[in-house]
Formats: structure tokens, C-alpha cells, sequence
């Protein structure tokens, strides 16, 4: 569909809609604060970047804030302070605005390559509601700008093409779709239902859609009065839950993390434990498909031998930093030629373009060994640049000696941990875009890049004496979780390192199943034909040693 304005507005006022609301996630609050200094071509470039991801976020499924951090300003989060997730409905509401309070920061015109913006009183007429109805939009995915016209006067208005895009997923009659359910239309729908329900025995869903093609109103209005009803009344209507979401699945996956058994969720729900395991199946997959993944196609990929010569090698199998790594950044790593820097970055590449092709493939219902297929292939990614990265750190600390005219380790402590964490960041940035026939510029890219970080830092007003450490304060645990795309995959730290107080057989599963003391991370099938058993029965025991280590349930 094709919408544009043909005609400028003649008269609008300068203040044509109320002040933005405030945000709902702490994490787009962030990114507006600290946009606050920034020049205005990085906040319109951060603008459409949010305006991209709201066409693209699913309003039932549950987002990551480092991956929203992530597509909005192209950089990942150093910390675990965005450890948390958000609701499409929410993230949309807080996107768009985003948007709209950004472009109320700079200069932005009603006439560009989008087409022309129209007030909001031509958009109201447009989707045949009113305008305060406008304002309740957003949370729907409708992005408006404040611009401004030929002779200064500034409004809020909608481009033809944000316009487009939210009417491809609403219905062309918004008036009707949002007619408020007054009492005496409210009590006919409860009386329809109840003789429905009673003479059919049918389900909630199954009464809302044959009522809504009778009362003319979508089926989630109706759910929805039906719902509401039997939450008020001691006797419900209708005792069942409904399809499971995509929010109900994360808090499923959640539970289950955290020892709470399936069968209690599936209580909860009024479902099955096995419709549960399948919506958490489906959320999974639903996360990994979301993930940008990029890489490097070479024609060793066409080979069907291209597992064996790849990924059969000790450089890409072992001494990859894994989430029980503590790392000393006094002591100087050891280096690798750079034909075996060259192989791991090879390695890398194929391991994602191997995952991106089984998502690919994967059918409406997909099996668990695929998923999980998919899971350790990103994960052994992950250890591969983690290891190139640290090929790449002595030369960013090198650029940090050079600036701050001392080492890292010269530093107190907490400054020393920062600049760590500033070279990691900046080094998995130039290892995330690194071509397997450039690995041999892995240094140089490096030193640029912390250059221009660099660049950036005020100088200091004078030098202060090197500190003195103990021989433990300047170990750091490995930041890999805070690296990847994919944290949700990898263990955390504190529970991994654990591990230790576990029987040594146990000790061993756990290790080989993600990847610590430099191995790499293996599948479950694997895990079955290295130590017996049923897949089934494994990821029952890996489940149980999880558990006990998250929630430090050890003896």
C-alpha cells in the first residue's frame, strides 16, 4: 500500500499534541539521556534505527535490553545492567517515543525523501478516529515526528511511509476496531456467550470468534470482555487459559531455570506439560531467528567434508575462553600463528552460516535436537572470537599505555576493570566485522580502534602515581555473556564456577556440556553418544545439575 500527501497543511499549531509520556523501560530512558550532548545526525541516525526495529518487534514476544541497545545504537552493552527483558508492547509504546522526542530535538523537515507529513488532524481523518485517540496509537506501532514547515512553525505529524506500515497491520477501518464496548453491548455479548458456551460447550476462544463475526468486533474484544468477566465473577464462565503466548513460555523457561517443575506451570495454565514443552520450543527458536547474524561465505562451505576440515582442528576445539575463565591482565597472553588465527576466524563464520541454515529449515514445530543444535553451534562462535579477541588485547592495551602513559594495570582498580572492559568491547567489535583473508590485520584494527576511543577521553589534569596491587585484585572474570548476542545461552560466572563442588563425574558433564577449562561447548547428542543414554534422560540430568548450581542448591 502507497500513501502520500499531496497537499501542505496551511496553518498548524506549535504545540500540536501533549507532551511525550514517559518511558516505561529504564533502558530507553538511557539511550535518551545520553543522547542529551550528542550532534543531531547521530540522534536521526538512532531515530530511524528505532523506527526500523518497531516494525520489526512482535508485540507478545519478549526482548532482550543489550539486544535493544544493540539495534538502536549499533553497539553492545559492556555491563549486566539490561539483564532483563521487555514486552513487544511495551518496547513499541517506548520506541515510538522515542522517536517522537527525538525529533522534537532537531530541525527536522515536513517535506524530505519520505514524502510530505501531514497533521495529525488529516491523520485522524485518515484512520477514521479522533485525534486524542491518536496519542493512545503509539503503543501500537504508530510513529509520529515533530517537524517543521516552511515558515517555522513546528507540529506533529506522520510521514506517508510510518503511515504505510502501520496501516499493513491494523485494519483499514480503525474507527470501528476502536468503538468502546459500552455497557448495554457488553451485557449482550455475556448473555450471547453464556447460552453459546452452555448449549455448545465450547471454548473462550472458539465463543469469541463466533460472537465477534455476530457483533461485528474483532475477536480479541471480545476475548477480552469474556476474560475480564470471568476474572470479576467467583464462578467463571470459561476455566481455561487460552493459547499459550510467547510471554507465557518465557516465564515457563524462566521457572524452569530456577528448579520450578513444568508440571506446576502447566497447572498454572490449565494446559499440558507437553503443550508447555512445545511453547518453550517455539520461543526459542523465535529468539535465535531474531538474532542478526552475519557472516563471511567461502567455498570451503560448499564442501560436504566441510565440518572435518573446519572444525577438526585443536586450534578451533581447544583453549577457547569459557564463562569459568578468570583472567589475570598482567599476565601477557600467549600468541598463535596467524594461520591458526585464520582457521579459528574460518571456523567462526562457518559455525554461524551452519546455524543460520538449520533455522532456515526449521518447520512450525521444530525438534529439540535441532534447537539445540543451533544453541551450541552459537555458542562455540561465541569462543572462538572470544578467543581472537584475546589475540587482539595486547595491542589495545599497548594504545591505552600510549594515551594514559602507563599500563591498565597501573591504574586503581575499578578504572583498571573499565579500560579491561573498554579494550574487550572494542576489540569484539573489530573481531564481529573481521574478514578471514584480513585476520592478519586482527593488531592494527585494534590499536584504530581503542584510537579512537581514545580520542574521545578527556586528558587528565595531572598524572597520578601508578598503583600498587595484590597479587588477586586485578583478576577479572571473563565478560563473554556481555559480548555475545545470545547472553540468555551462555551460564552465568558466579553459578558455573560452582561447578567445583560437584562429584567429579557430574563436574565433567557440566564442563563438557559449555565449554569450561578451554573445551568447546557440546550438543546434547553428543553428550549421549560419549556417555550413554537416552537424549531424554541427559537433558533431564544436565537440567538438575543447572539447577542445583543456579540456585545453589549444593551440599
Amino acid at each position: 500500500m502507497v500513501w502520500s500527501s499531496t497537499t501542505a497543511p496551511s496553518s498548524f499549531s506549535e504545540i500540536d499534541l501533549p507532551k511525550a509520556p514517559r518511558f516505561l523501560a529504564s533502558v530507553v530512558d538511557a539511550l535518551h539521556h545520553d543522547l542529551r550532548f550528542a550532534p543531531d545526525d547521530t540522534k536521526l541516525r538512532q531515530m530511524n534505527a528505532a523506527e526500523e526495529l518497531i516494525g520489526r518487534v512482535k508485540p507478545e514476544q519478549l526482548y532482550p535490553m543489550d539486544f535493544v541497545v544493540y539495534r538502536v545504537t549499533g553497539y553492545r552493552p559492556e555491563t549486566t545492567d539490561f539483564d532483563t527483558t521487555l514486552v513487544g508492547k511495551a518496547l513499541i509504546r517506548d520506541l515510538c517515543i522515542f522517536v517522537q522526542t527525538l525529533s522534537a530535538e532537531i530541525d527536522l523537515p515536513m517535506q524530505s525523501e519520505r514524502g510530505l507529513a501531514i497533521p495529525l488532524d488529516q491523520v485522524a481523518a485518515r484512520l477514521g478516529i479522533t485525534r486524542r485517540t491518536i496519542q493512545r496509537r503509539r503503543a501500537d506501532g504508530l510513529v509520529l515526528h515533530w517537524v517543521r514547515d516552511e515558515s517555522g512553525r513546528r507540529f506533529v505529524g506522520c510521514f506517508p511511509d510510518s503511515m504505510d506500515r502501520f496501516l499493513e497491520s491494523c485494519p483499514v477501518n480503525m474507527g470501528s476496531r476502536w468503538r468502546r464496548v459500552d455497557q448495554e453491548e457488553r451485557a449482550e455479548l455475556l448473555s450471547a456467550a453464556r447460552l453459546l458456551h452452555e448449549s455448545t460447550g465450547q471454548s473462550l476462544d472458539a465463543v469469541a470468534g463466533e460472537l465477534a463475526a455476530r457483533f461485528g468486533r474483532s475477536r480479541s474484544t471480545v476475548r477480552r470482555v469474556l476474560r475480564a468477566d470471568d476474572r470479576q465473577n467467583d464462578t467463571p464462565l470459561f476455566d481455561t487459559h487460552g493459547p499459550l503466548t510467547s510471554r507465557d513460555a518465557c516465564v515457563c523457561i524462566r521457572a524452569r531455570e530456577m528448579g520450578i517443575p513444568v508440571t506446576s506451570c502447566a497447572e498454572r495454565f490449565g494446559k499440558s506439560s507437553s503443550a508447555l514443552h512445545r511453547a518453550m520450543l517455539r520461543e526459542r527458536v523465535s529468539r535465535l531467528q531474531a538474532l542478526p547474524l552475519r557472516w563471511s561465505v567461502l567455498p570451503t562451505f560448499n564442501r560436504p567434508d566441510a565440518d572435518q576440515v573446519l572444525l577438526g582442528l585443536d586450534v578451533v576445539e581447544r583453549g577457547l575462553p569459557g564463562p569459568d575463565l578468570v583472567v589475570d591482565i598482567r599476565e601477557p597472553l600467549a600468541s598463535c600463528s596467524e594461520a591458526d588465527r585464520e582457521r579459528m576466524v574460518v571456523a567462526s563464520h562457518w559455525l554461524l552460516a551452519r546455524a543460520s541454515s538449520v533455522l532456515l529449515e526449521l518447520d512450525q514445530q521444530p525438534d529439540a535436537s535441532q534447537v539445540d543444535a543451533v544453541e551450541s553451534d552459537l555458542r562455540w562462535a561465541g569462543r572462538l572470537r572470544g578467543a581472537i579477541v584475546r589475540q587482539g588485547l595486547p595491542a589495545a592495551f599497548q594504545a591505552c599505555e600510549h594515551s594514559l602513559g602507563r599500563p591498565v594495570w597501573g591504574l586503581p582498580r575499578e578504572e583498571a576493570r573499565r579500560w579491561y572492559q573498554r579494550c574487550l568491547q572494542a576489540c569484539w567489535e573489530v573481531v564481529d566485522a573481521l574478514e578471514p583473508r584480513l585476520s592478519s590485520r586482527l593488531e592494527s584494527r585494534c590499536i584504530a580502534a581503542m584510537d579512537r576511543l581514545l580520542a574521545t577521553r578527556k586528558p587528565a589534569s595531572r598524572p597520578r602515581a601508578a598503583a600498587r596491587h595484590d597479587s588477586d585484585q586485578l583478576q577479572f572474570a571473563w565478560m563473554h555473556r556481555q559480548l555475545v548476542m545470545w547472553p540468555w545461552l551462555e551460564p552465568d560466572h558466579h553459578w558455573i564456577s560452582r561447578r567445583s563442588r560437584l562429584q567429579k563425574a557430574d563436574h565433567d558433564l557440566i564442563t563438557e556440556r559449555w565449554g569450561c577449562d578451554g573445551l568447546r561447548p557440546l550438543r546434547v547428542q553428543e553428550l549421549v553418544r560419549k556417555h550413554g543414554g537416552t537424549s531424554t534422560a541427559m537433558q533431564r540430568k544436565l537440567h538438575g545439575l543447572e539447577v542445583q548450581l543456579r540456585m545453589n542448591r549444593l551440599s
